[in-house]
């Protein structure tokens, strides 16, 4: 909140405060300089109605110090003169006009280099301090960020890190779960720290380039779902494949536990209703009975190419990852949460080929299962449109 350095980044785990304290930072530039004009912004408009806005509205900005609200153009007009406009980056034609005092970036993880400069040459208001910061989870030490603030040493960038258990008053069972997570995603989400893939089963999935916001999966994508099956802890992952280019999107999970095949059978027609489903996979080979009764219930399963050769399926995936054939929604939590956890057991600090704790990687299988009947040469075809990464429906 204090720094007055060009470029800061309040670098966090899960509960750290991150969205507060970016939010709290703008609203406190505005109110010292009364005719100041500030930007909050995500990657994309859509993902900052239940996070950003939210935390301004609910947390931060008393409705007193409020004189009007511009709803269509996204701009709150402050009693002292000054104002904030929320964008998101994938609207440039508003970015492009702007003469901004300050930036902040939510989740800037999401962003590439291009954005971040862009942004720092709006930074170009009369009469103010000029300051662009960022609020964060850690990703992988490729990312543009981690070079600009911890590897460049440039006195200009800041950084300041927590750690998800550095705060005092989150509740007892929230840190109690957090202590349930392992592996890659146990480093970045609650300890804050940047960690590369090393490793995970999947060290090569290209978080950067095959994690995308979500956008409006067109109804004659053809669709593909994989399942693994438990009366405790069933899961399922639904892909769709893009007619233009052969690459899959995973596009909606489901870990519900405590129902039956039917309520399953009913959930699975509703996710995939007004879609072409054109192979269901599940199970291992000794699960004939299980398919047998979903599809009873009218949702037929087939049993898996690779079902009783783990190994032969964890490398088809791994190959899909290898030529970013398979992109991921971020709003699939816990997919992402077992993808960054899946990882090899170490035996006095030397990897072996053993998984740890495999039986609590549902999705993980659900995903192996179905992508296991897809090779590389599957899943290809013309150059991915930018498009698919940035419309949002």
């Amino acid at each position: 909140m204090r720094s007055t350095a060009p470029g800061v980044l309040f670098s966090g785990a899960f509960g750290a405060g991150k969205t507060l304290a970016l939010c709290a930072k703008g609203l406190k530039y505005s109110l010292d300089y009364p005719g100041n004009f500030g930007l909050l912004c995500r990657k994309t408009r859509n993902s900052m109605t239940h996070t950003t806005l939210k935390t301004f509205w609910d947390k931060v900005c008393p409705r007193e110090l409020v004189a009007d609200v511009n709803k269509t153009e996204g701009i709150v007009y402050l009693k002292n003169g000054s104002s904030i406009i929320f964008l998101g980056l994938d609207d440039p034609l508003k970015l492009g006009s702007l003469e901004l005092g300050w930036v902040g970036i939510d989740e800037a993880v999401e962003t590439v280099e291009d954005d971040w400069q862009m942004l720092e040459g709006r930074l170009r208001l009369p009469g103010v301090p000029h300051q662009i910061f960022a609020a964060s989870n850690p990703g992988r030490p490729s990312h543009y960020l981690y070079k600009l603030f911890f590897a460049s040493h440039n006195p200009k960038y800041v950084v300041y890190q927590a750690s998800a258990l550095d705060n005092p008053i989150l509740p007892a069972d929230y840190r109690e779960r957090l202590e349930t997570f392992t592996g890659i995603y146990y480093q970045r989400n609650v300890l804050g720290l940047w960690t590369g893939l090393e490793g995970l089963v999947y060290s090569n999935f290209d978080e950067a380039q095959c994690v995308l916001p979500r956008f409006e999966v067109p109804t004659n994508w053809l669709t593909y779902s994989g399942h693994d099956f438990g009366g405790a802890n069933p899961a399922a992952m639904f892909y769709a494949q893009d007619p233009a280019t052969g690459y899959l999107y995973a596009w909606h999970e489901y870990l519900p536990g405590g129902r039956s095949i039917y309520d399953h059978v009913q959930e699975f027609k509703r996710i995939t209703e007004g879609r072409t489903v054109i192979k269901r996979n599940g199970g291992s080979h000794q699960e004939g009975e299980i398919r047998q009764g979903y599809s009873a219930q009218g949702w037929p399963i087939a049993e898996p190419r690779l079902s009783n050769n783990v190994a032969a399926g964890i490398q088809r995936v791994f190959d899909l990852h290898a030529h970013n054939r398979v992109f991921v929604f971020n709003d699939l939590t816990e997919y992402l949460r077992e993808k960054l956890s899946y990882s090899y057991k170490r035996d006095e600090g030397i990897l072996t080929d053993i998984i740890e704790s495999k039986h609590r990687f549902h999705l993980m299988d659900a995903e192996r299962y179905i992508l296991g009947d897809f090779a590389p040469e599957t899943a290809t075809g013309s150059t991915w449109t930018e498009i698919h990464r940035f419309d949002v429906g």
